[in-house]
């Protein structure tokens, strides 16, 4: 009696298995998310790694259910490790073929561990999500009480035993529930196409479970994600695009937050710094998009904006000066004037943090009329958006340069790299105003007795035009000569200068000593 098989028919039975989990739902599932206009997993990893880059881990997993076992090739899960532009990258890839994506307890496993991998060797962390959430009887019962890993051993999203932090990228690439939302609220990046969602439950569940009916758009699309909470960091037209978009945002940070970030040559920036005079309107309450700024002083074609419909008073961004990978944050006062709002504060912040664990310097560029005001801001909690973005700073030990292009008023200062918060370097135009607050604000507020007094006496006329040498008087003290002759302005600069400014400030604050983080 044969009592093993042979090497052909175990080759037989490997191929067999191989087949199998490269089908991935069959073809049918397959055909269908075409017709959905969405990729497989195995389709989005092609298109996330370099060529012949990805070594498989987990393959010929499946399904612990024996009533379900093969049918869930690879539990719904691919997992590996592929190079991007030739860096390693650990990735997870959601399959939705199968079993609708639902995570069983070895698709658990298998994120845990290469989450746990990317963490202990210092690799990025890429999560694919689609559909997900719990499969389900899987996680009924009191087993679940271990969903999330092993006291002693992986844990879920690989945060326990992080030694230095890692790139995080999740994109919602289908109607991602579930895992995906909380692959997407502790990444760095993230990105999902035009017609996806993405939320903690799918709208059927939240209609069970609170009796609310509503929509995969309602719940989590792109006018939620990114417009109203800034889960999602970019919507794009569509899944190559988003992909795409996980490429260049890690090329601008290092592997991990031990090693530094990786420079490329450098290019002249697209708009040339002389035209700067002509972008930027002289009077302080007129509108312009800094993003014409931004384009005289960055490298040309390496601006990469991040949560644009999020906080849209105010641009953050990762591009390259001289080649070298920085931070950008500027006001931008086409939206609310540039003021800071709690959105804005917290797009600040996330920046702040981003550039602070990578060692990509800080860049701020200022317009700014100061910090949202009144009922509506307080109760946002803007005060305390405010301290979780100053505390942010405080403890900031990358280099930091800070240029007032046309204004800068009030506490805003502070938050957008004034003095005070250790900036290596701050500049400001000559024509710039900065204060506490705009000269004329400052005189209805000082002079508001007096103008009343003038007003009743000798008419509306009468008063305007004492406003009006009052607010002369005083936007001359809001010039940049006192604070430069204080020594609080390391340089007064002429617009076209403001590039050079960046560089020179570069240059004074990148240091020869290991950073220590506070």
């Amino acid at each position: 009696m044969k009592q093993k098989q042979s090497v052909e028919e175990a080759v037989a039975e490997l191929d067999r298995r191989r087949a199998l989990a490269m089908g991935q739902g069959g073809a049918k599932r397959v055909a269908d998310q075409h017709a959905k206009g969405r990729l497989t997993a195995r389709e989005r990893l092609a298109l996330l790694v370099d060529q012949h880059s990805f070594v498989e881990i987990g393959q010929l997993a499946h399904s612990d259910r024996p009533e379900i076992g093969e049918q869930a090739p690879a539990d719904a899960i691919v997992t590996g490790v592929g190079t991007v532009d030739g860096r390693k990258v650990c990735v997870v890839a959601v399959d939705s073929t199968v079993m609708a994506g639902a995570t069983g307890w070895v698709g658990a496993h298998k994120q845990a561990r290469i989450a746990t991998l990317a963490a202990l060797k210092g690799y990025p962390l890429v999560s694919l999500g689609d559909a997900n959430g719990a499969r389900l009887p899987d996680m009924l019962g009191s087993g679940f009480f271990g969903a999330m890993g092993t006291q002693q051993g992986e844990d879920f999203l690989g945060l326990r035993i992080e030694e230095e932090r890692i790139p995080r990228v999740a994109a919602a690439l289908g109607n991602a529930y579930g895992d995906p939302a909380f692959w997407c609220a502790i990444a760095d990046y993230t990105v999902m196409p035009q017609n996806c969602s993405v939320a903690l439950s799918g709208p059927a569940l939240v209609a069970s479970s609170v009796g609310e009916k509503t929509s995969h758009e309602a719940l989590g699309g792109p006018d939620v994600v990114a417009k109203l909470t800034g889960l999602i960091s970019q919507v794009t037209p569509d899944e190559p695009s988003a992909i795409h978009s996980i490429r260049r945002f890690l090329s601008y940070l290092p592997s991990n937050a031990s090693l530094p970030p990786p420079n490329a040559a450098p290019l002249p920036p697209r708009t040339p710094p002389e035209k700067l005079r002509q972008l930027v309107p002289e009077e302080l309450n007129h509108a312009y998009d800094m993003h014409k700024v931004i384009d005289a002083v960055v490298d040309a074609d390496t601006f990469f904006e991040l949560k644009s419909l999020f906080g849209r008073s105010l641009i953050t961004a990762l591009a390259r000066i001289e080649g070298r990978p920085v931070g950008i944050v500027a006001n931008n006062p086409v939206f609310q004037a540039g003021v800071f709002d709690a959105d804005s504060l917290t797009k600040a912040r996330q920046l702040v943090e981003l550039c602070e664990a990578f060692g990509l310097p800080l860049v701020f560029l200022q317009d700014l009329p100061g910090v949202m005001i009144g009922t509506a801001a307080e109760k946002t909690g803007v005060a305390s958006r405010v301290m979780d973005l100053y505390r942010s700073l405080a403890r900031v030990t990358v280099p930091r340069v800070s240029v007032v292009i046309r204004k800068a008023f009030g506490f805003g200062i502070f938050l957008m790299g004034g003095q005070g918060l250790g900036a290596d370097y701050t500049a400001a135009w000559a024509s710039a105003q900065i204060g506490f607050m705009a000269a004329g604000n400052g005189v209805q507020v000082l002079y508001r007795r007096r103008l009343a007094e003038v007003r009743e006496r000798d008419g509306d006329e009468a008063a305007s035009r004492l406003a009006a040498e009052l607010e002369q008087g005083m936007a001359r003290d809001n010039t940049p000569w006192t604070a430069a002759a204080r020594d609080f302005l390391h340089n007064v600069i002429k617009p076209e200068e403001t590039r050079r400014a960046i560089v020179d400030g570069l240059f004074v604050g990148t240091g020869y000593r290991r950073r220590h983080r506070r």
